[in-house]
């Protein structure tokens, strides 16, 4: 137990000195310094300091105007501009009138008291301590700055530990405006804690009210799970459940299930649809596992509209597709083998029974070995399973050697290739198709790279040169790209390149065409008499800072109009983006198959974001989506809104949603990524 006074008369000095020495050998035995002006000795044996009291005990720093301490039970009273400090940093009072701590049992108060623990500020008429669990009453928690009091939460008492924040009979008050009461709160300490997450809340044109409540269980390190509840006035209601878990790195396994009970008979939301899909009890099961070399994914439903109807975002409602598959990859020095086996749903579709399947596939490719010579070998063969429940199905071996002979001529290196098609089917459920097909495919290419620079230009370039022949149409089934084995004869001529200014590139170049021996091409199953394949070409261009310019377009050269066309261009400046879309692609018959024109416009002031995003049919003269978001980002929380118009074709009418989304003190922060 040390004492020391900050100011000394000099006639006393050798005096104060032996007695400072004698109080640091017995303060060594008891851990505790006291630092103050003024100091004395009650006849009870009690220490009292008096200005710029400062006290030093273990893993405790107090300042006051005035200190009490008895060194007999060790408590300490200190009253006036009380300061206290932990040193883990975990607490600390800033500000308070009175406190009192028992250092021995390590509990005490305080009264009107400011301060911090862990990421929340609190301030209270009294403030408990016990150990490493405080309690306040009649106060306010907030995790915003203390400069920045957005938010507060003002309750009557409140529990707080290394985890949990539990208080209750609470205010929540907005810039000092109460706009929710809430009986009990509870709310995480630091990392990765359970318990609820900022919900979501809307409205759409079948629903006058829709809540999605997130709850959050940190279940170990390398293990967590989250709940949501799903409440709907008129649509199904239901609940949805995520577990993750890693293994060899993050997020190994994901496992969810949704469920959902749709009211029985449905309401306007299944006008239009084919009655045979409506299910009373909806339902949504998926699954992730990757391991490495082998991955498994489960991904099915209910019926083909689940989608549209429980999910919120544009993204997740217009999935086409859901894939279950298990996958085992394993590479060896010379050869590779794959195993796969894919199921999938296709949610455009009434039923699923007209969907191709692989059940299983099987590849084996044995890697390019030279032979003799300039000779090289390589081997691609599969085994594939193709089912469905109604159409075509079969089983297929594909075999598939290849030769390659590099050559140099004329000071060029020449890439020959001849491979040796051959197909096998098996099982075909429908006759008139073909059992064995065999073909030869031959091709040459050569490749040129040529660069050049002229003072702060850069040019770099690559063209290949090739020719590709097949000497027949073998009229086969077709499956997938293997079974497409059409006749070619064609010189085909394949160019990118790019350039920088001051070593800032700003244009980027893909071309490639073909011109076709045989006088005619087939194009998303049209033959047209054609010698010029399109042209295919993709220009990305950013000639200033903050514009940008990208184009992919598909031209037919012959027919003299394009088939396919993307271009979008985005310009920003500061806090401000605008882009700007346009697709179309068109038949060989020059008709028109889609054409669409979207626009999507962002910009902020301070902590708000607006932001708009328009999609628009002009084949039928409608907006398929309407957009409008606002976002604002507080101090300590952050709200936001959203109105969206969706086109409905089957229905012809606009299915209207708006949505409220909000953060309460960074709940969300207090997640982290999965770790082993």
């Amino acid at each position: 137990m040390l004492f020391r006074k900050k100011a000394q008369k000099p006639d006393m000095y050798n005096f104060r000195v032996l007695f400072v020495l004698f109080l640091l050998c017995f303060g060594l035995t008891f851990g505790i310094e006291v630092f103050s002006k003024y100091m004395e000795r009650e006849p009870d044996g009690t220490f009292v300091a008096r200005e710029e009291v400062e006290i030093y005990y273990e893993n405790y720093y107090i300042k006051a105007d005035k200190a009490r301490y008895n060194p007999r039970t060790k408590e300490v009273v200190a009253e006036g501009n009380v300061y206290v400090k932990s040193t883990d940093g975990k607490l600390e009072v800033k500000k308070g009138s009175y406190a009192y701590i028992d250092l021995n049992k390590k509990v005490g108060y305080f009264l009107n008291a400011e301060g911090r623990f862990q990421k929340f500020y609190f301030k209270a008429e009294r403030a408990e301590m016990e150990g490493d669990i405080y309690r306040i009453k009649n106060g306010e928690i907030t995790t915003c700055p203390p400069d920045r009091k957005e938010m507060v939460l003002c309750s009557s008492k409140a529990r707080i530990d290394q985890k949990y924040v539990i208080s209750g009979n609470n205010s929540l008050k907005l810039f000092r405006v109460p706009f929710a009461y809430l009986p009990i709160f509870v709310y995480p300490v630091g990392e990765r804690r359970s318990g609820l997450l900022p919900p979501t809340i809307g409205s759409n044109t079948y629903n006058t009210f829709i809540y999605q409540q997130p709850i959050y269980w940190a279940i170990s390190r390398d293990k967590d799970a989250t709940l949501t509840i799903d409440l709907r006035d008129k649509q199904a209601k239901g609940f949805s459940i995520e577990y993750r878990q890693a293994f060899l790195k993050e997020d190994d396994l994901q496992f969810r299930v949704s469920y959902y009970k749709e009211p029985t008979p449905p309401g306007k939301w299944w006008e239009g649809r084919d009655p045979t899909t409506f299910r009373e009890n909806r339902y949504r099961i998926q699954m992730n596992l990757d391991l490495g070399n082998f991955r498994a994914g489960l991904d099915t439903i209910s019926d083909p509209y689940f989608l549209e109807d429980t999910y919120l975002r544009a993204k997740e409602r217009r999935v086409p597709y859901l894939t279950s598959y298990v996958i085992y990859k394993k590479d060896f020095e010379r050869f590779l083998i794959t195993f796969e086996a894919k199921h999938f749903y296709d949610t455009t579709s009434p039923n699923n029974k007209n969907t191709l399947q692989k059940l299983p596939e099987i590849d084996f490719y044995w890697k390019s070995q030279q032979l003799w010579g300039p000779i090289f070998f390589s081997l691609f063969s599969s085994y594939t399973n193709f089912y469905r429940e109604e159409g075509l199905r079969a089983q297929r071996l594909a075999f598939f050697p290849q030769l390659s002979i590099p050559k140099n001529l004329f000071g060029r290196v020449f890439y020959s290739n001849l491979v040796f098609e051959n197909l096998y089917y098996f099982g075909l459920n429908q006759p008139g198709y073909k059992q064995t097909v065999s073909s030869l495919y031959f091709s040459e290419s050569v490749p040129f790279i040529f660069d050049l620079q002229t003072d702060n230009f850069k040019f770099k370039n690559f063209l290949k040169v090739g020719y590709s022949f097949r000497g027949k149409d073998l009229n086969n089934q077709s499956f997938d790209n293997i079974d497409q084995l059409n006749k070619i004869n064609q010189l085909d001529a394949l160019w990118t390149g790019s350039m920088s200014y001051k070593d800032k590139e700003i244009l980027n170049l893909y071309v490639s065409s073909a011109y076709n021996f045989l006088g005619k091409y087939t194009y998303d199953n049209i033959t047209a008499d054609r010698k010029l394949l399109p042209i295919r070409a993709i220009v990305s261009l950013k000639p200033f800072e903050g514009v940008s310019l990208i184009t992919d377009s598909l031209y037919d050269i012959e027919g003299g109009f394009p088939l396919r066309t993307s271009n979008s261009l985005n310009l920003s400046y500061k806090n401000n983006s605008l882009t700007l879309g346009y697709q179309t692609t068109r038949s060989l018959l020059n008709q028109r198959t889609s054409d669409q024109t979207s626009l999507s416009f962002r910009t902020s002031y301070r902590s708000a974001v607006f932001g708009l995003f328009l999609t628009r049919d002009n084949r039928i003269g409608k907006d398929l989506v309407r957009q409008a978001s606002l976002d604002y980002r507080g101090a300590c929380w952050s709200l936001g809104l959203l109105a969206r118009d969706n086109y409905n074709g089957t229905r012809g009418k606009y299915i209207k949603e708006f949505y409220l989304t909000f953060n309460i003190f960074d709940l969300q922060s207090f997640i982290t990524p999965l770790k082993r």
